[in-house]
């Protein structure tokens, strides 16, 4: 009599396999089905196992789930904006877009990119009606009418399940004098939305007491650990006490490296004494190119500062998935039934000399090189041609 379930697609072979809920490493075997994870069975793979659908080898390699970039620009067409499915070379399946896009063009970036895209994509809503366009020429902020409170939440209440917060860049660069009135109506907006505001920290007018003081339980403060005069979580060779209590009432700290948002001596003082970030991000985007390699890169980084290994994929998996409240099933994790989201890196143990985005530098042993990358079952990057073996 024959069978009505679905056939097995894919088999995966793993000897490294990181679970997040278990923040563990170890062999194991991940069966497809419909796109989705039948089964994962640990422990080594038995020589007499009969291994069904298309087997794929990523024995050697580091497997995860697909990694998870909080803080991107992927509204392409948009001068700041790349192609949202060209981070799936970098194990990136899943992306939150930070602020691209404005009430004014928000349904163009849904439909254009949101909708057409591979990846699971979700996003904050920039206060300036405009996003973050041109923004070589003038910041959103400096023309005070753009950003309008009124218009800023109409949007977020007609796009709930993609909108996950407001966005703003209060910083000297993107407002000048402007830069504290955007802040406070980014503020008010998402207080009356009862969504987490995300704040850019940049070179004052905006001063760093004054931003902690304002954020909420559930609130971002992305290039948190940059490295702006003046403008950083450290006070010397320590952590801010504001931000000790800030972090403490529940507010989150992205890292956004981008070009400017990373320094590797404020990310070492707050490492070294044990105030880890929420996430690690690229803020990848057209201008941040040269600085950014991609998510691979910005986690090893973060290992090379100290970080354990699996602290680091936990902010790049599980962490992201609960915060971007992405809406697939098990975004971030390698759950049976979840969808099949899984990517896998080559572990290169060597000398590396890292930089940072104020001009230091730092040694590292290990990098991390995307090899291989799946989305819902589907084969989208495949450096050595596994698949095809």
């Amino acid at each position: 009599m024959a069978s009505n379930s679905p056939e097995i697609e894919a088999t995966l072979l793993s000897d490294r396999l990181f679970n997040p809920r278990t923040e563990t490493f170890s062999p194991a075997t991940i069966t497809i089905q419909n796109g989705a994870i039948a089964e994962v069975t640990s422990g080594p793979l038995n020589p007499g196992s009969n291994l069904a659908g298309k087997v794929i080898d990523l024995r050697g390699l580091l497997v995860t789930p697909g990694l998870i970039d909080f803080h991107t620009h992927i509204f392409h067409g948009q001068d700041l904006g790349v192609q949202a499915d060209s981070l799936v070379k970098h194990g990136v399946t899943a992306a939150v877009d930070a602020g691209s896009a404005g009430a004014h063009i928000f349904q163009a970036f849904k439909e254009l990119v949101i909708d057409k895209s591979k990846l699971h994509i979700q996003a904050f809503l920039n206060i300036a009606t405009v996003g973050t366009t041109s923004i070589l020429l003038q910041g959103e902020l400096k023309t005070s009418s753009y950003c309008n409170e009124e218009i800023a939440i109409t949007t977020a209440l007609n796009f709930p399940e993609q909108i996950i917060g407001i966005k703003v860049r209060a910083s000297h660069d993107v407002g000048g004098d402007l830069a504290l009135e955007g802040f406070l109506k980014a503020r008010s907006a998402a207080t009356q939305l009862n969504l987490p505001l995300m704040v850019h920290l940049g070179p004052p007018p905006v001063d760093i007491e004054f931003i902690l003081e304002k954020l909420n339980p559930g609130d971002f403060l992305t290039h948190a650990y940059t490295g702006w005069l003046g403008n950083t979580l450290v006070d010397g060779t320590k952590p801010r006490t504001s931000f000790i209590a800030a972090k403490e009432r529940g507010v989150l700290f992205d890292i956004g490296h981008g070009m400017g948002g990373f320094d590797s001596t404020v990310a070492k003082v707050l490492i070294d004494h044990g105030f880890y970030p929420d996430t690690i991000s690229t803020d990848i985007h057209a201008y941040s190119l040269k600085q950014v390699n991609g998510l691979p890169d910005v986690l090893s980084k973060f290992v090379a500062l100290g970080m354990p290994l699996a602290d680091v994929l936990i902010r790049a998996t599980t962490a992201p998935a609960k915060l971007g409240r992405f809406k697939s099933p098990g975004v971030g994790t390698v759950d049976v039934g979840s969808q099949a989201d899984i990517a896998a890196f080559e572990c290169i143990e060597e000398e590396v000399t890292f930089s940072d985005c104020h001009g230091h530098t730092f040694l590292g042993n290990m990098r991390l090189e995307p090899v291989f990358t799946m989305i819902a079952g589907e084969v989208l990057f495949d450096r050595d041609n596994r698949a095809q073996q």
